[in-house]
């Protein structure tokens, strides 16, 4: 082997070698980012708020009245669920015994009438999102399943 094959070799392993580090401080970067946003004012508030509800809750003045906490807390488990989904985000923080997955379905399970209504629309006050709130809908599945699996007791 040449020289110049010798660096052409040493200079792909090192790229690969980077690329490696890089994708695994990126996934750390996330973990990060979700304990972080997992732990603020207004997802704790809004967290507050969702478990407060009453069973028969009404959806157009949860809207009115606390539409933002409710669309905060939402969209951030939608982007977590698809950073799971893209596999940015590990798994194991919402799986076997880790908190998060009990939260996942308590507060699916609390929302998913609010989230088919805003999916479904009403005609005038709540537009149709056929996509609304996927990757949350994921990841509970994903709970549930590992749920499910491991024989874990989540009471909701």
């Amino acid at each position: 082997m040449t020289t110049l094959g010798i660096i052409g070799a040493a200079t792909g392993v090192l790229g690969f070698i980077i690329s490696v580090l890089g994708y695994l401080h990126n996934r750390i970067e996330a973990i990060n980012a979700y304990f972080e946003n997992d732990r603020s004012e207004t997802f704790l508030k809004a967290r507050e708020i969702i478990h407060g509800l009453e069973e028969d809750y009404n959806l157009l003045d949860l809207m009115k009245n606390y539409g933002n906490e409710v669309a905060y807390l939402i969209i951030s488990y939608n982007q977590a669920g698809l950073l799971v989904k893209r596999k940015q985000l590990p798994f194991w923080i919402f799986s076997k015994q880790a908190s998060s997955g009990y939260a996942i379905i308590r507060l699916w399970e609390k929302l998913e009438p609010y989230i088919k209504m805003r999916r479904d629309g009403d005609g005038k006050d709540v537009y149709r999102n056929p996509a609304y709130a996927v990757y949350f809908e994921y990841l509970y599945k994903r709970v549930k399943k590992a749920k499910a699996k491991y024989n874990l007791n989540i009471s909701v």
